[in-house]
């Protein structure tokens, strides 16, 4: 009996590791720059707008500046896909400082932006396009929307994550998205930004 057990037990081990790779392949990598992946280079894309490679520059950028910011820091890529994209004027010394700044300011300064904001957990629902906003470290994080299901959303970022996309856990009863771990805590979605326009 106890062998028999034994030898079940060692047979299931196999798939369960392979369930936990599936698992955490699928996460975000956590607070890691995307550093394996040289400068500048593309590593996904979204609508025809690549998100690429910062290297190992969490806090700078690899490239120097570009009329979105900061290359390839998380706010130059949303500010890059909503003027390509949505055709809404995002570049530096066409909108004054408007769109420029830190991720955790996106939240607060969306009416100027044009943005209706709404709180993670409200009565709206995440879609595809809109700006998922996250507190957390030193200057937070911002994603652009790709996909909403009931258990999860994707998102498609720079400067956090090595394959530049990542998929986090969704109650679509009560709206609530969560955010993934990060070296000291754990980044917060504050909500989601979403054009006027579309609303």
């Amino acid at each position: 009996m106890l062998r028999q057990s034994s030898t079940l037990r060692n047979r299931s081990l196999p798939l369960f590791t392979l369930f936990i790779v599936m698992i955490l392949s699928a996460l975000p990598a956590s607070g890691k720059p995307s550093a394996g992946a040289p400068c500048a280079s593309t590593i996904a894309s979204y609508k025809g707008v690549p998100a690429r490679s910062n290297g190992t520059y969490p806090y700078g950028s690899c490239q120097g500046n570009s009329v979105y910011g900061l290359q390839y820091q998380c706010v130059e890529y949303v500010r890059r896909f909503y003027h390509r994209v949505k055709g809404i004027e995002t570049r530096d010394g066409m909108t004054g400082k408007l769109w420029a700044g830190d991720a955790k300011n996106y939240f607060k300064t969306a009416e100027a932006k044009g943005l209706n904001a709404f709180k993670n957990g409200g009565s709206t629902a995440p879609l595809p396009d809109d700006i998922i906003v996250f507190k957390g470290g030193p200057y937070g994080h911002v994603a652009i929307i790709t996909s909403v299901a009931n258990d999860h959303i994707e998102v498609i970022e720079q400067n956090f994550s090595q394959h530049g996309t990542g998929i986090l856990p969704y109650d679509s009863a009560t709206h609530t998205v969560t955010g993934p771990k990060v070296p000291g805590g754990k980044l917060v979605p504050e909500g989601w930004l979403r054009p006027k326009s579309s609303t």
